[in-house]
């Protein structure tokens, strides 16, 4: 089943789909996304293979060829959403300060075509509350409004001026090479996210990526301008920030976050953003009460 949800005269659509079985042509038209909402699905895109779990997404556009397999026990479900080239150019001439031809590389053959996973992006919180609407039937006249597909398209740009920015660090000679080395530094990165409250190995995350610890740090360091061992430290402590603004305790917050202690966590805390978690968390909620 594949069932059209919204579709505009300007190439704009939504379409939701479940399926146990396929092997058919799926293009993308202007930017598009296709979302699993449950369940694995295949595609061949512009040669490279990419299998697409449940929680994550595959982006291309119109220079995307793209084939999907499906072979299923259980119903896959996912959501195929596109975007106008219309909406893609106003978003992102607003969003390139720099004049960096992102626009071009949004809309060209030049384009990246990668896999995402919904916690690691800006978009995905999108897909996934999108998703929940059409499963409940609740808010669809929300489609109706152009400002979904301007929203959507901003977070697109958000993440990809993001991918357009690190990939252009890129120095090897082949372009396909660049994307290759490229994907496997994205995938890295992730299992850092994914994991970042855990004491994950280097050994895992770079056996994760298919790159050699020495080729992965150093070039982690290069493309992204910090250690990997600082991204992790990093993510951990924004992690902290976000339960003390929700009003959970140090302890709760250094136990939840990884650290053997609050102590330790305290001090990690002041070397990064200048005070000690206590003395933020009771800043931040004096600033909640003065505002109610």
């Amino acid at each position: 089943m594949n069932k059209t949800i919204f579709r505009d005269g300007t190439r704009n659509a939504i379409r939701f789909s479940e399926f146990t079985k396929i092997d058919a042509e799926t293009p993308f038209a202007g930017i598009g996304v296709k979302y699993v909402a449950s369940g694995v699905e295949e595609y061949i895109a512009n040669n490279r293979r990419f299998v697409v779990r449940e929680g994550e997404y595959i982006i291309g556009n119109d220079f995307t060829s793209t084939i999907v397999h499906i072979d299923q026990k259980q119903t896959v479900q996912g959501l195929c959403i596109d975007i106008s080239p219309d909406i893609v150019n106003e978003v992102a001439e607003y969003h390139d300060l720099n004049h960096s031809d992102l626009k071009e590389f949004l809309l060209s053959d030049q384009f990246f075509v990668n896999r995402y996973n919904v916690k690691n992006t800006s978009l995905g919180y999108s897909l996934v509350e999108l998703n929940q609407k059409i499963k409940s039937g609740d808010g669809l006249n929300d489609f109706l409004q152009e400002e979904l597909f301007y929203s959507l398209a901003e977070s697109i740009i958000t993440d990809q001026r993001f991918v357009f920015h690190h990939l252009n660090k890129m120095n090897f000679k082949k372009a396909s090479t660049n994307e290759d080395v490229f994907r496997q530094l994205l995938k890295g990165k992730d299992l850092i996210d994914e994991h970042c409250s855990e004491n994950i190995s280097l050994a895992k995350i770079c056996s994760g990526a298919g790159i050699s610890r020495y080729h992965f740090i150093r070039l982690f360091k290069n493309i992204f301008g910090i250690s990997p061992y600082q991204y992790q430290k990093r993510k951990r402590l924004d992690s902290a920030k976000t339960g003390l603004i929700h009003g959970c305790s140090v302890s709760e917050v250094a136990l939840s976050c990884g650290y053997p202690d609050a102590s330790s966590f305290s001090k990690a805390f002041k070397q990064v953003f200048g005070q000690y978690p206590g003395s933020f968390a009771r800043a931040n909620s004096e600033s909640k009460g003065a505002a109610e």
